[in-house]
């Protein structure tokens, strides 16, 4: 692959995200069956250097996602959440948060490595 767009390379994350998750929401105890699901970004896209980590997506129904008072995007407590009930670890969101701060640049290079990554999925 000699190129990658970023449109391109997010979409595979959503994709490996979904096939990790079994195409099931993560969220705690969600019994909500939704055809559609979608990758959240735990710390959000506009840090480089986890824009494309599979380790900073959690697959979420719409409800949880975006629609519900306890979705991702309304709850301040979401975080809290999820390590509390084990869907992710606290050790988890430290390791995220040691990479969140690491300078990268979103270079050709960059793209076709966090590719790579994530091929084992795809």
């Amino acid at each position: 692959m000699k190129s990658i767009t970023d449109k391109k390379l997010l979409t595979y994350c959503s994709q490996a995200c979904l096939e990790r998750a079994g195409h099931k929401c993560e969220y705690p105890d969600c019994n909500i069956k939704y055809s559609h699901l979608h990758a959240h970004h735990l710390y959000s896209r506009r840090h480089v250097s986890l824009r494309y980590s599979l380790d900073n997506l959690i697959c979420l129904c719409p409800y949880h996602h975006t629609m519900g008072s306890f979705s991702a995007h309304h709850d301040p407590d979401f975080k809290n959440l999820i390590v509390a009930t084990g869907v992710r670890t606290e050790e988890l969101f430290d390791k995220l948060r040691a990479e969140r701060n690491r300078v990268q640049k979103n270079t050709l290079q960059w793209k076709l490595e966090c590719y790579e990554k994530l091929k084992v999925y795809l």
